[in-house]
Formats: C-alpha cells, structure tokens, sequence
C-alpha cells in the first residue's frame, strides 16, 4: 500500500513528501496496544528497505523533505532504534549505494 500511495503521489504533481516512522508513545492508545503485542514495529533493516522502494517508484521532480524522524525522547517507547538518526541516515545512504539506486531508479510515468 505504500508504494501504491507513493505512485498515487505522482500523479498528484506534488512538490515534496515527508515520509515517517510509526513511533509508539507513552500515554496514548497506541501504547497500551503496543504491550498487548497487538502488532510488532519494523526493524530498521526493515525501514529502510521500505523507504528505498518509496524513493524508487518517486518522481525525480518531488522533493524528499524528511526519511526519517524522532518521537519525544522522554515519551518515545519504541521503536528505540529511531533515536539515533545519524545512524538511520547512514544506514538509508550506504544501503542506497550498495544496491547502486536513487530516487525514481523505478519511476514510469504515466
């Protein structure tokens, strides 16, 4: 559904996209769901390969404000891995490059 949205997105003509991580946090719906292991959150590993497939199918003409963010620190339960964003980044750049991809690398327009 994600890349279908993305492609949804093109034909839209906009101008940029921010894409965002599901952060579970304290005090909300969410969270109590969270602890009943009612779903399970992406690895990073798994982010990121999403993400590099959302970048692929983009039109090169929309521009990527955000890959990535950081709940509240004090509030974030998971996924822990989001608070370092250094290490996201790095990670979506050297996974990019060592698969030899950009973003549109998949775009057909229609």
């Amino acid at each position: 559904m994600m890349l279908e949205t993305c492609r949804f997105l093109n034909r839209m003509h906009i101008d940029g996209i921010k894409l965002q991580l599901l952060h579970v946090l304290q005090n909300t719906d969410l969270s109590i769901l969270y602890r009943e292991n009612a779903f399970s959150l992406l690895s990073l590993e798994e982010y990121i390969d999403i993400v590099i497939s959302c970048l692929e199918v983009l039109s090169p003409d929309i521009v990527i404000h955000r890959v990535t963010g950081d709940g509240p620190r004090a509030l974030l339960i998971a996924p822990l891995w989001s608070l370092d964003k250094r290490r996201v980044l790095n990670t979506l750049h050297r996974e990019m490059k060592k698969r030899g991809t950009f973003q549109s690398a998949a775009f057909r327009r229609n």
